[in-house]
């Protein structure tokens, strides 16, 4: 299972697309990443287990770092300040691999954060990940008791948080 996102972030500043106008380069082309703004030095995450494949400056995509993970996927953090890891490591999920910054052909703080697919670029907000372990037949009724008194207790709570009261 990947996490939905290697950081904390503030807002998407730029989407997955095929065609955007580069803001230093000029001109239309893919831009095959999502890119969250947080302030330089942010904590950047593993999303999830994997051996590191490079870690350090990689041309206009400035500090990276790209890891292998399982089910033929790689993972990419570009812009980064620092890279804290380097290649050949094996990262875990939620392990701080680097830190947000500016560096390469980027217009201000960001995380640049890429997904590939058996070696083609996949929306990362799009992609279905490899499920977690489903719950155990035996622990199944356990597991839906607890669940049921968490909704419950969440209804009671933060009634504003229902999903009837979204429509």
């Amino acid at each position: 299972m990947f996490l939905r996102a290697p950081l904390d972030f503030t807002r998407v500043t730029s989407g997955f697309s095929q065609a955007r106008k580069h803001p230093i380069l000029g001109g239309v082309r893919p831009h095959l990443a999502i890119d969250y703004a947080a302030p330089i030095g942010t904590p950047v995450r593993a999303v999830a287990d994997g051996v590191v494949r490079s870690a350090g400056w990689n041309g206009g995509n400035g500090i990276s770092v790209m890891i292998r993970h399982a089910r033929d996927y790689e993972t990419m953090y570009n812009h980064l300040s620092a890279a804290l890891i380097r290649r050949g490591e094996r990262v875990r999920q939620r392990q701080v691999i680097g830190r947000v910054g500016s560096t390469g052909l980027s217009t201000g703080p960001h995380l640049d954060y890429r997904v590939a697919k058996q070696g083609r670029f996949v929306n990362p907000l799009a992609e279905k990940f490899i499920p977690g372990a489903p719950v155990p037949r035996e622990r199944r009724r356990a597991f839906e008791s607890h669940r049921d008194t968490l909704l419950q207790r969440l209804e009671r709570e933060a009634p504003f948080a229902s999903s009837r009261d979204r429509s």
